[in-house]
């Protein structure tokens, strides 16, 4: 078997989030227990932090991975969704599992794993991989919600970590903040601390009363010490940036050997050491061409701070951008933060659960947004690309090309610019 064969049964023969949407969605870690029986429980042999929430957590997971692999601790990380080769969701000291260990694992149990979503078997994989590895440490990015996350079969974990909040996957996990906070508040685990970043007054309730009732302590990660704060770049970072300082603090105060030298290294190269794309990631110009904004913020919370934040460090600028979503998620929320003379490229990437781009048009337009249509990704941000270049050129006006809405779009733009 190849990787490429291995690969292809893990996507086509499993109930997959990304291919079908609800689903491939089960309301119970049933399937979960079962792959980790399957694999003779690897998760009680290896120590995990765990992080939840609507916006940031995987960045948070990140950051933290880089810090403590700069310690000089061998550390697993595992994230979803993937932008380009599934490898991306497993890895180890920044380095993605090898393709000959998906390919031996595909091979050694597909004939007997049962009936496992794509996530659930994908989780036991990281698992086995990092047992087999001797990781010191895993730093597990929840998939979805927390409470019925294939991830929260781990038996406990060193900390607790719980990101902004914000309305995602509602259909799952509550039509309101206070829902989906105690969904995300599942991680928990009895006496594990908990570090909670900035998020709303009534998600911060729900966690402080699941802490309670777990007897784990609190620490909030509100503040970027001056030693830092040179890091921050972009709206995003400040809010990680806290949110996984804490973490490396309630990490030493439990006998975790970081100093501030690996501390300042790992946040400053986070992404060069964990290999993460995607996010505030700008794609240099080329001939003809602008450069290109590319971010996975696609819901309320996300868009909304990055329309703030170019609005505040362009303004007057005028936003070529080209969105796409998924047919499972009304996207007229996110549409509406977007500015009304901005040019829309309206397209869809190449999964099944993708809304059509004449849907999208006319959500588009309900929200006083105008654009034109396109057949494919790279179509879209060809021309947005050329569409600013041209205006900078030949009129001197103010324009950027910005890329989000859906992180499969993302995927397809971080394929073909080889960014």
């Amino acid at each position: 078997m190849t990787y490429l064969e291995a690969v292809d049964v893990l996507f086509t023969k499993l109930p997959m989030f990304q291919r079908s949407g609800p689903a491939a969605y089960k309301a119970n870690l049933d399937g979960t227990r079962a792959v980790c029986k399957l694999l003779e429980n690897p998760e009680n042999d290896l120590k995990f932090i765990h992080i939840a929430g609507t916006n940031g957590k995987g960045t948070v997971s990140h950051m933290v991975a880089a810090v403590l692999q700069k310690a000089g601790y061998k550390t697993g990380l595992f994230t979803s969704p993937h932008l380009v080769d599934f490898r991306e969701r497993i890895r180890l000291n920044g380095e993605k599992i090898p393709e000959s260990k998906v390919v031996d694992f595909v091979d050694k149990y597909s004939d007997t794993w049962g009936e496992p979503s794509f996530f659930e078997l994908t989780f036991g994989m990281a698992l086995q991989y990092f047992k087999d590895e001797c990781a010191d440490i895993v730093i597990l990015e929840t998939g979805m919600g927390g409470r019925l996350d294939s991830t929260n079969a781990i038996p406990t974990a060193e900390i607790c970590a719980i990101t902004n909040i914000g309305l995602d996957h509602t259909q799952f996990l509550g039509d309101d903040i206070s829902s989906i906070a105690i969904e995300k508040a599942g991680i928990i685990k009895n006496e594990v601390p908990v570090v909670l970043g900035k998020m709303r007054p009534e998600a911060q309730s729900e966690i402080l009363k699941a802490s309670l009732r777990a007897s784990s302590e609190m620490h909030y990660g509100r503040i970027v010490p001056e030693s830092l704060i040179d890091l921050v770049d972009s709206p995003f970072v400040f809010e990680n940036l806290a949110t996984a300082v804490k973490i490396i603090d309630v990490l030493r105060s439990r006998g975790w050997l970081i100093t501030k030298k690996s501390e300042r290294a790992g946040f400053q190269n986070y992404k060069k050491l964990t290999g993460q794309l995607g996010r505030w990631q700008t794609i240099p110009p080329a001939e003809n061409l602008s450069e290109i904004l590319i971010d996975c913020a696609h819901n309320v919370d996300g868009i909304r701070v990055l329309m703030d934040y170019l609005s505040q460090k362009h303004p007057g600028t005028q936003l070529h951008i080209v969105f796409g979503t998924v047919a499972d998620k009304n996207p007229c929320r996110v549409l509406e933060l977007i500015p009304k003379n901005s040019v829309m490229y309206w397209c869809s990437a190449k999964v099944v659960r993708s809304m059509g781009t004449e849907c999208l048009q006319n959500h588009g337009f309900e929200s006083g947004l105008s654009g034109e249509v396109y057949s494919s990704v790279s179509e879209a941000v060809t021309a947005s690309r050329l569409a600013v270049h041209s205006l900078y050129s030949e009129m001197d006006q103010k324009a950027i090309s910005v890329v989000c809405g859906s992180v499969y779009v993302v995927g397809e733009v971080v394929e073909f610019t080889k960014f």
